[in-house]
């Protein structure tokens, strides 16, 4: 299992602050885990009701993390953290459980299981919107995160300046916002070529601020222009 996916996002300027995002999530539903506790190279810190820590100015470099949830098993890691950029690290933990001899769970059912307790099937029985799984996105030929929006009417992947942008084409260019996993990453609209596509279950796109589900609507910025929610898979087994 993969224990760690880390994303070098790029930052607005050559002189950005060094910063890192961190999300604890259970491993086997992606339910955040909201008062984790971390210890970033001695800085200690717990995660927000979202499962995710905010941390700025840290030592780029390789950095330890350390991240401990009761009930669950205790990950201790190191990753390479990239000066002057934004970056993000998702930890999944899993539940410590007693020793059940040799047992592998197909990540298929795992993720099947976990987009349906997400709502994902729901929504796209119920709702107007764009909805992918990943194997309609390895039919139609996917090979990176801005493929998913190929051929989706009001919507347009914008490329300036060696960075690419994801934006409305029915509000002047405004940013989609962002969702990972259920919590909103602003500034991933602005940097999708950061959103690693080997680890999309699904996603969703909604096209305007009518499309967008209740529970996402409220966002940090002041203007919505609609949403893309990407779930995450997750390959789980127990040795």
């Amino acid at each position: 299992m993969r224990y760690l996916v880390l994303l070098a996002l790029a930052a607005a300027s050559a002189n950005a602050q060094t910063s890192l995002t961190l999300i604890v999530r259970d491993a086997g539903t992606a339910a955040p885990l909201a008062g984790a506790q971390l210890v970033v190279s001695g800085v200690s810190g717990s995660t927000d009701a979202f499962g995710r820590a905010d941390l700025l100015g840290v030592e780029p470099g390789q950095v330890r993390i350390e991240a401990a949830y009761s009930g669950y098993i205790a990950l201790d890691t190191t990753i390479a953290i990239e000066q002057s950029v934004s970056n993000l690290a998702l930890l999944p933990l899993r539940p410590d459980l007693e020793m059940l001899g040799d047992v592998v769970v197909e990540a298929e059912s795992v993720n099947d299981a976990v987009l349906r307790r997400r709502g994902f099937f729901e929504r796209r029985e119920t709702r107007s919107g764009v909805f992918r799984t990943r194997e309609e996105l390895d039919r139609r030929g996917a090979s990176q995160f801005a493929d998913v929006f190929r051929g989706v009417p009001g919507v347009r992947v914008q490329r300036r300046g060696g960075v690419t942008s994801l934006v409305s084409t029915r509000r002047r260019g405004c940013l989609m916002q962002m969702y990972i996993d259920g919590t909103e990453m602003t500034y991933l609209a602005g940097n999708v070529d950061a959103v690693p596509f080997d680890d999309i279950a699904a996603v969703e796109v909604y096209r305007g601020p009518a499309e967008v589900p209740l529970e996402y609507t409220q966002t940090k910025s002041q203007e919505t222009c609609g949403a893309v929610l990407v779930w995450t898979r997750i390959v789980a087994s127990n040795r």
